[in-house]
């Protein structure tokens, strides 16, 4: 029996056990799901399903999953480590549900070939990426392949699965689409079963929708309107995140070929296989419209794995199915390899690039808000782009999304695209007059005090925020090294007051921030020419992080004369500027002026008081070397 059972499912046997320790070696908890796990925090603290106290909005799109997550930490359970175990489960589901897939479209005797598909999914880094990181996206994958294969079926559970798909994701709706699509062409007719399967389901969503307009105002979420915009731009973003996938999993796009091969043979395939193929065309049209997705490592593609490895084997079948069963087979144990080895090899610098990347910032952005939180006792309020790890470590303060997923402000009533501002973010929405007037505390970059988003940038065309906000910082040590670097925010000072109109050019800010991503990469030169030209481009008052920057480059470039004249000038007029501080402390350290060393001394200890001690440490110590 158990030999029996091992012929039948070695493909399995193999296949989970791959995916789990991929799953393994890329673990991590993705930013974005912190934005759920704040919603649940706060219900479980008594505040309702909000982001923020007392404002209801949704800003997430994985309602269902949010409501599970509820629910296990109202039943006691560690809601972020239920979100991981599940999601590796779903995961194990996709493998499971291709698996039932290549057999009912495939049949018995051409199992070999659905074996080939699951082993093809089992190494899918992509699927063992996302499914542990957090979010809904196995979930959402799994009940979409269960609803496609549930309609081959013509099995009325199709309903449930329906139903579990659009709660989970909006996109639930556009599997019953696809799915009333290919009914429509493939019968000729009014989709009989899967309009009733789909008007069920509809009718059992009723709840769920009425909850969503009596609590939120709303039937779609809020990140919706933040993220969507039909332009040529995002048709071109589509097309890009498309073709890295069918570069990665389609072998350099030969994968193109397995989407051509079932139009020459479209009437000797089964109706059950023109399906498929329909259906896997549908879905990747429909993520070209959309433009993709912000998360990059082909999280919106996680519906298609099974169906797109099916496809691919399909060239292979028809390639060799006129050959004796042992010459196909001898054929399989050469090619499979080949496919397999392609598929864990061509996307797995650009997994794991994805997977440090987002590890360090998820731990960047804890550090940050703990370390924010250590230094202010007040009940203050950020701004920032990236609201997941840090919004959750800041329960119980306001934190404004300056993207729109959780403002409904700046997500439905954004301010218009700014002309020439060039930018790689889809995220573009933003309203930099509605959040200047709310006034934060402190408003926050992604990337330190580059400006990266559009909402970034947007603010320094403002002299409000250019004169009204500084900075503070924390060392933040680079993991396994004894270096590190000054992880800042920036810091309301004064009031804003005035009207708020843009008062710098684009062009200054677009020189600034190229200028910022030459210093990044030690490019002092580079970074010169473009604070020069975003100095020729912007009006006074200048910003004094611009000039800071400036004279940072000429030290490093060795004329370290002009570079702390520029420090000197700089404090002189501008006293909070705290790096300036601590580049003419150094100065004086070595110069042995103690004067001098007291006046920035007591600036450092006023600006950025926790910051003194190691930085006097780091300074005494570069002085023992020097003697």
């Amino acid at each position: 029996m158990t030999e029996r059972l091992l012929k039948l499912y070695w493909a399995l046997v193999l296949a989970v056990p791959a995916y789990l320790v991929l799953v393994y070696s890329l673990n991590f908890t993705q930013d974005d799901a912190y934005i759920s796990y704040r919603y649940v925090a706060n219900y479980l603290n008594g505040h309702g399903l909000v982001y923020n106290i007392g404002e209801r909005i949704e800003g997430f799109t994985n309602f269902g999953w949010t409501t599970f997550l509820l629910l296990v930490g109202v039943l006691g359970g560690d809601y972020i480590w239920w979100s991981k175990f599940a999601g590796a489960l779903f995961g194990v589901g996709i493998i499971a549900l291709t698996f039932l897939m290549g057999r009912d479209l495939l049949g018995d005797d051409n199992q070999r070939y659905t074996n080939v598909a699951v082993l093809l999914v089992g190494v899918n880094q992509s699927l063992a990426y996302w499914s542990p990181a957090g979010l809904e996206t196995a979930a959402f994958g799994f009940f979409a392949l269960l609803s496609f294969l549930l309609y081959l079926r013509r099995h009325w559970m199709l309903i449930f699965a329906l139903v579990m798909a659009v709660w989970l994701r909006p996109e639930g709706a556009v599997i019953t689409a696809i799915i009333l699509a290919i009914e429509a062409v493939q019968t000729k007719r009014l989709p009989g079963f899967s309009l009733v399967c789909a008007a069920i389901a509809f009718v059992l969503s009723l709840p769920f929708v009425g909850f969503k307009l009596f609590y939120y105002g709303s039937i779609l979420p809020n990140p919706f309107y933040a993220k969507t915009s039909f332009d040529l731009d995002q048709f071109k973003n589509g097309l890009e995140y498309a073709g890295q996938f069918v570069k990665h999993y389609g072998f350099y796009y030969a994968g193109l070929v397995a989407l051509v091969v079932p139009l020459w043979m479209w009437r000797r395939l089964a109706p059950g296989l023109t399906a498929l193929w329909s259906y896997v065309v549908l879905y990747l049209a429909y993520v070209i419209v959309i433009g993709g997705d912000v998360l990059k490592v082909h999280r919106f593609f996680m519906p298609l794995f099974g169906p797109w490895a099916l496809l691919m084997v399909l060239p292979v079948r028809e390639g060799i199915k006129n050959l004796h069963i042992k010459t196909q087979y001898l054929v399989l144990v050469l090619v499979l390899p080949v496919m397999l080895v392609l598929t864990y090899k061509l996307p797995r610098a650009f997994v794991e690039q994805y997977n440090r990347n987002e590890i360090a910032f998820v731990d960047k952005m804890q550090f940050k808000a703990r370390a924010l939180k250590d230094s202010d006792s007040t009940n203050f309020s950020v701004a920032i782009a990236t609201i997941g790890m840090f919004g959750y470590k800041l329960l119980g303060h306001s934190i404004i999304d300056m993207v729109g997923l959780t403002d409904s402000t700046i997500a439905r009533y954004s301010e218009d695209p700014i002309p020439g501002m060039q930018t790689t973010w889809k995220e573009q929405k933003h309203n930099t007059k509605y959040l200047l007037e709310r006034s934060p505390d402190y408003i926050m970059f992604s990337t330190g005090i580059k400006p990266s988003a559009p909402a970034e940038r947007a603010l320094l065309l403002y002299r409000q925020f250019v004169e009204c906000y500084r900075t503070v910082g924390w060392f933040y040590g680079n993991p396994g090294t004894s270096q590190g670097v000054i992880s800042s925010i920036f810091k309301r000072r004064k009031p804003i007051t005035g009207e708020l109109v843009p008062y710098y050019p684009v062009e200054y800010v677009q020189e600034y921030k190229l200028a910022l991503d030459a210093y990044s990469k030690s490019d002092h030169r580079t970074a010169m020419r473009h604070y020069e030209a975003a100095l020729k481009a912007s009006p006074r008052p200048y910003n004094p992080y611009l000039v800071h920057q400036m004279a940072f480059s000429l030290q490093m470039l060795g004329d370290v004369d002009r570079a702390y004249a520029i420090f000197e000038n700089l404090v002189a007029t501008d006293s909070t500027i705290f790096e300036s501080h601590m580049e003419l402390y150094k100065r004086a350290a070595y110069l042995h002026d103690t004067a001098g060393m007291r006046v920035h001394r007591e600036w450092i200890q006023k600006l950025v008081p926790w910051y003194w001690p190691r930085f006097d440490s780091t300074i005494q110590s570069l002085l023992a070397r020097a003697r």
